[in-house]
């Protein structure tokens, strides 16, 4: 079960990546207070920090619409650049019983969205958002010989809004290019995910985290929705 227990990882973190955040929380185990004491003492790196800001950007643009809903003006285009330590991910993935056999992953992408589906997936009715093909390039450190695998997957992602909350999702899998030796791990999981769907959940969380929480981190930079004039009788 090695390839299930190392590509469905990755997929996890293409999926965050796409959606700038952490992977799910459903994916981890309860935290450990040791591990939390050293994550508010971390330091980021200038490169965090400079990808920090800039997914923040983004971050206040979908929510800007999501929040007023105005299908007036343009669409999200915004680069998505994320870098994952290996104690990261190793410690999300581990209430999953899931393998990360390699060290850091910096993934990116450039993100794409129809303003007239930001504002549909938060209004009242439902609707099926199916984004264009994105494609996702990540660099995959080998801790073992100090190497990098360089590795870009294809996905077309499709969510179900019902009530301004996602309710289901696929990430669609298209072409992986890869070392031999990566691809051979990493395909299985992708292939496993377009047959079964078992990165449902995970997608579901992350797009409901992203609306929710996330959004709410950034309120204070946000226009208020506006108001509707009655017409005067």
């Amino acid at each position: 079960m090695f390839h299930l227990k190392t590509g469905t990882p990755f997929a996890i973190v293409v999926a965050a990546c796409l959606a700038g955040l952490s992977p799910a929380s459903g994916q981890s185990a309860e935290p450990k207070v040791n591990e939390e004491t050293t994550k508010q003492k971390r330091v980021l790196t200038p490169e965090e920090k400079a990808e920090k800001a800039q997914r923040r950007v983004c971050k206040v643009q979908i929510c800007s619409i999501l929040s007023t809903r105005d299908p007036h003006g343009a669409d999200i285009d915004c680069p998505i650049v994320k870098t994952w330590r290996k104690e990261d991910i190793t410690s999300i993935l581990s209430g999953g019983r899931l393998d990360w056999p390699w060290g850091k992953a910096r993934c990116t992408t450039q993100l794409k969205l129809k303003r007239s589906m930001l504002v549909g997936a938060a209004g009242p009715d439902g609707i099926t958002a199916k984004l264009e093909p994105h494609r996702v390039s990540c660099t995959l450190d080998l801790e073992s010989d100090g190497q990098t695998y360089d590795v870009t997957v294809d996905i077309t992602p499709e969510v179900t809004f019902k009530g301004g909350k996602a309710t289901a999702g696929r990430m669609n899998w298209g072409k992986v290019d890869a070392p031999m030796l990566a691809y051979s791990v990493l395909w299985p999981g992708t292939q496993l995910d377009n047959s079964v769907n078992i990165l449902e959940g995970t997608l579901v969380e992350m797009v409901n985290e992203f609306m929710g929480n996330k959004c709410g981190e950034v309120k204070d930079q946000l226009p208020l929705r506006a108001s509707v004039t009655l017409p005067v009788n």
